[in-house]
């Protein structure tokens, strides 16, 4: 593990951990809203399904 040049300021840690919380919610955001997004496009290919079973 490299020796740091100079000292990690407790500011500088709080920005790095608050950056590290908000990337995780943006992480968890994206993820929530990428999968209900899934399942609103298979439901509508199931509807379509059962439209062309109808013809």
């Amino acid at each position: 593990m490299p020796i740091p040049l100079r000292e990690v300021t407790d500011r500088q840690l709080v920005g790095a951990i608050l950056s590290l919380v908000a990337v995780y919610l943006i992480f968890r955001i994206y993820t929530a809203w990428y999968s209900k997004y899934l399942e609103k496009k298979e439901k509508e290919l199931e509807e379509n399904e059962k439209i062309g079973e109808l013809y």
